[in-house]
């Protein structure tokens, strides 16, 4: 096969076209694409656009050679297009001087690029089904994940032995177990670059893939090239099945739920069978048996049909944590310090300071949707109600997980024609968190709708995309699409760096994520999505406090260029939201 990058295409055209990559190709990063470089830059969404939506490119640079755009084919280099630069803005996150190319008319199937004088743009491609290919990739990444088994990847060549077997041993006594009592916690998937295993991020990734899943069950299919490919099951459940079962692992005999697994040294780059530490099972927490709680309810729905009994099961687990946080209303978390020597805190600490992470009410808000969405019980439609005002509506995340469950309600209520009051609050929580982020989008140089350029800014931006999208299905104002698609224009290319920030994907992307297999083996991995820019920059890799200019595609990196399960579950979110509209509209 030959290297697509270098011939200015799409890595993922591959993957739709042949479902083929070569191996040697994958284990290093690819080549940039060769054009010529300039002090001023064409950025555009590298993978594309939809013949029918909004398109628009930046012209970065204070001077412009022309203030006319042409748009080329790219094959027969046939100028089919041209358009008029805008007045220039100044983008406040980055200082970088502005120019928007709006080419929205050009609507027939095709590969482009733009050129403004002899400035050109990295090449683009105009079709029904652009965002398909780019889907499944980041879907694979799962895959790639999984911790405790063989991975041997025919498609991109990634391949160890089965890794940490022994997980785990409790790391300390709690009023039910002795310290160092065997945990049989193996399997599930590691949660970023490096091996830990958390219970936050993999419910939080469970919510966001499910709930996509329910709501729009054809975007899956049964043919990503997993080893469970083939049983008529959409892969998405088979995926996602992993996840859970480890979870139910990390259920207390009394419900609670421990709250993360790993060692207690930092892991140097190593391929997973590699490390060989003992690793610990940490204490228990109600915010995480409530997100537990939810993830579970939500499964119980999703699988009745493919998997009865393993729904009732889910179901089984979700009532008897819920049954632990009604026996334990206050807050609670076995937390010490030596608990993060080798792994990441996830809870209130220098870095994350947010007041939700002082109370779980967010998380049992969550937990109690689910749970009310699935068995209909008055208890917890009665926790909803009590608990509606006292909440904001947030981006979803781990530290503030409330906003799926209120997503949920309002569809759950707008689908049967019951608009109580529950619901017409949680929709005007939705409306007036949208019509900030649109403000901020129609202020930024770049169209960006994320505030916070801190760990997991590209995470929040796909967020912040999917607030516009929940908006856009209560109201069907354009005006959320549009922004919506800008969100994920930035991620894929229309950004300072001129990069797009899922590796193997588009002409020029993200080649040096900070992920311990691929710096210890070689591999280049396909389809994450990288952490962005962070102002604090806590690894002192990337400049600090420069806004959007707070990132570098280095391996070292951690706070800004990681990968993380929860990041590539936004990301295919938005773009999930984005194809159902799109694709429907044809």
């Amino acid at each position: 096969m030959k290297t697509l990058i270098g011939m200015g295409i799409l890595v993922v055209v591959s993957f739709l076209a042949t479902c083929r990559w070569s191996p040697e190709f994958l284990r290093q990063p690819p080549p940039a694409d060769s054009i010529p470089y300039f002090p001023s830059r064409i950025v555009v969404n590298q993978i594309g656009y939809y013949p029918n939506a909004q398109k628009r490119a930046l012209f970065i640079g204070s001077q412009t050679p022309s203030p006319i755009a042409e748009i080329i084919e790219q094959s027969t280099k046939t100028v089919l297009l041209k358009c008029s630069l805008s007045t220039f803005v100044i983008d406040g996150q980055s200082g970088d001087t502005l120019r928007t190319i709006d080419f929205t008319a050009l609507s027939h199937e095709g590969t482009y690029f733009l050129r403004v004088g002899n400035v050109q743009s990295f090449p683009f491609r105009v079709r029904r089904d652009v965002y398909t290919p780019a889907f499944d990739l980041m879907m694979r990444s799962y895959y790639l994940q999984r911790c405790g088994v063989v991975l041997n990847d025919s498609l991109t060549g990634v391949q160890h032995s089965a890794c940490h077997l022994e997980d785990g041993f409790l790391f300390r006594a709690d009023s039910l177990n002795p310290a160092s009592r065997r945990i049989q916690a193996t399997g599930g998937w590691h949660d970023a670059g490096d091996f830990g295993k958390y219970v936050v991020t993999t419910a939080i990734t469970i919510g966001r893939l499910l709930t996509l899943y329910e709501v729009h069950p054809d975007l899956f299919h049964d043919h990503l090239h997993i080893p469970e490919s083939g049983n008529r099951v959409p892969d998405v459940l088979d995926e996602v099945k992993i996840a859970l079962d480890w979870l139910l692992t990390m259920q207390r005999s009394d419900g609670a739920i421990y709250r993360k697994l790993s060692g207690i040294v930092w892991t140097p780059p190593l391929v997973p069978q590699a490390d060989t530490q003992k690793r610990y099972v940490f204490g228990i927490s109600t915010p995480e048996t409530a997100k537990f709680a939810a993830a579970m309810a939500l499964a119980a729905r999703t699988y009745k049909r493919t998997n009865p009994h393993y729904a009732g099961r889910c179901l089984q687990a979700a009532l008897k944590a819920w049954s632990y946080l009604q026996y334990h209303p206050q807050m609670e978390v076995d937390w010490q310090t030596s608990d993060d020597a080798g792994s990441g805190k996830y809870l209130i600490s220098e870095v994350d300071q947010e007041y939700e992470l002082t109370i779980d009410t967010d998380d049992r808000f969550w937990a109690a949707t689910e749970l009310w969405l699935t068995t209909h019980k008055p208890e917890y439609d009665s926790f909803l109600s009590q608990t509606t005002d006292s909440l904001d509506y947030t981006i979803f995340e781990w530290k503030t997980p409330a906003s799926l469950g209120m997503t949920n309600y309002v569809r759950w209520a707008a689908a049967r024609g019951r608009d109580n009051i529950t619901a017409k609050k949680l929709k005007q929580k939705i409306l007036n968190r949208a019509e900030r982020v649109l403000k901020r989008v129609l202020a930024s140089g770049y169209y960006y709708g994320n505030d916070r350029i801190v760990w997991g800014s590209n995470r929040m931006a796909a967020e912040e995309g999917i607030v516009l999208m929940q908006a856009y299905n209560l109201t069907r104002k354009r005006e959320y699409l549009n922004a919506a698609l800008d969100q994920l224009d930035f991620l894929l290319g229309r950004n300072h760096f001129n990069l797009c920030f899922v590796s193997g994907v588009g002409a020029n992307p993200v080649r040096h994520i900070c992920h311990l297999f691929s710096r210890a083996s070689g591999f280049y991995v396909p389809g994450f999505l990288s952490g962005g820019a962070n102002e604090f920059e806590q690894a002192n890799i990337a400049p600090k406090f420069r806004g959007l200019l707070s990132y570098v595609d280095d391996e070292r990196s951690y706070s800004s260029n990681e990968n993380a399960i929860d990041y590539n579950a936004s990301m295919i979110a938005l773009i999930g939201l984005v194809r159902a509209e799109m694709e429907r509209e044809r």
